[in-house]
């Protein structure tokens, strides 16, 4: 009966000892890393044209929809952020940001444009240019030429 009796003392004791040790180990690991930081470093920038040139599109004063999509790959976490242009326009358009975890993925954004399609024009061209800001990259796709039906 002793020997439960001094269990029963001494397991609180153990509990709040077992409660305190994460605290302790989380302090000491945030200690050695305080001010280091850690930044995402994008590796690869790519834009992808979804409908290739050539294809036929109604010229009736209607826009046509352009379709391209962002391909970010990066290496340690942050936040990359973005933003595209259309043709010559310095104008940014859907801008927007990823988020990176740590280790190396790759994020995609869809981005759908309106090109201008005049009636009576002969085709429709445009191109797009995926900004990263932060990181000093632009990525510029191909230029896409849709003729317009007779």
């Amino acid at each position: 009966m002793r020997r439960r009796h001094l269990m029963l003392l001494a397991a609180p004791l153990l509990a709040s000892s077992v409660a305190l040790a994460p605290a302790h180990v989380a302090q000491a690991g945030t200690a050695g890393t305080s001010g280091v930081k850690q930044a995402v470093k994008v590796t690869k920038v790519e834009v992808v044209t979804l409908l290739k040139s050539g294809e036929t599109v109604e010229c009736n004063g209607t826009p046509v929809d352009m379709a391209f999509d962002g391909k970010i790959t990066a290496t340690g976490p942050g936040t990359v952020r973005y933003h595209w242009t259309v043709n010559t326009s310095r104008a940014r358009v859907s801008p927007g940001s990823f988020a990176f975890g740590a280790g190396t993925s790759t994020k995609v954004v869809l981005q759908v444009m309106d090109m201008p399609a005049p009636r009576n024009a002969k085709a429709v061209t445009g191109y797009v240019t995926l900004h990263l800001p932060d990181q000093k990259k632009s990525v510029r796709s191909e230029q896409v030429t849709f003729p317009c039906k007779k």
